[in-house]
């Protein structure tokens, strides 16, 4: 008896069976590519990077020392994933706004005139120390080399609700291994307020690795006043504008 064939069902003695239908190959993945921040301003970007370099100096000095200080208290409190116990693979940091107008010592800032220029940087942390207890016989540094990796500065006007200036970088770790600190800085002009009204802004940072199978991503809870070098915990990274 013959079979007959209608579409993907075929029938046979009043039945009804699916046959498989042709393999239809996934599309292929995009390409990753790389995007740079909004470009920092000619007439500041040598006082940018400069400034860029001594903060992640001295931040690679306040954070190591609290890395090891909660390693040796067992803190198991982490809000980077992945974390095991007390060991912390892949962070973020942030800090409050920079001004550069006129000659330093530059203004840190959490009260801008609108239209006036300031930067947000940012520290990303990829641990380069083995725990093989804690679950890594291989370091971060080690895992992430040659990943993609993207940071983003989403912003919120909090006294209209609405959104922006926002800006992000993705970028790639060159091999061997990733660098354990990584300085990122996101420059933007303040908005203008409409009125004599000033506006209340929040910056909220996060990072993450592209690839699969990478599970890695952080947002910046910890944010380090520039003004009196305080590290804070859990706190919004705001600042205010004003009509000058």
């Amino acid at each position: 008896m013959t079979t007959p064939t209608i579409g993907k069902l075929t029938a046979s003695k009043g039945t009804l069976t699916e046959s498989p239908g042709p393999e239809v190959a996934a599309p292929p993945a995009e390409p990753i590519k790389k995007v740079d921040p909004r470009p920092i301003p000619e007439e500041y970007r040598e006082a940018v990077a400069e400034f860029g370099d001594k903060l992640l100096e001295r931040a690679k000095m306040s954070l190591g020392q609290r890395l090891e200080e909660r390693m040796a208290a067992l803190e198991t409190a982490r809000l980077g994933e992945p974390t095991v116990g007390p060991y912390n693979a892949f962070d973020l940091y942030a800090f409050t706004p920079v001004q550069f107008g006129g000659p330093p010592p530059y203004q840190p800032s959490k009260i801008i005139a609108g239209g006036e220029f300031a930067v947000i940087y940012a520290v990303m942390f990829v641990n380069p120390t083995i725990d093989v207890p804690h679950g890594f016989a291989v370091q971060p540094t080690v895992q992430l080399s040659e990943r993609w990796w993207r940071v983003g500065m989403e912003q919120v006007n909090l006294t209209d609700v609405s959104d922006g200036p926002d800006d992000a970088r993705i970028d790639q770790f060159a091999p061997p291994e990733a660098p354990a600190y990584t300085l990122l800085s996101f420059g933007f002009y303040a908005p203008k307020p409409t009125g004599l009204k000033p506006l209340l802004f929040e910056a909220n940072l996060s990072a993450d690795i592209i690839n699969m199978g990478q599970p890695y991503a952080a947002f910046a809870s910890t944010i380090i006043d520039v003004d009196k070098w305080l590290i804070q915990e859990n706190i919004p990274l705001r600042y205010l504008v004003y009509t000058k």
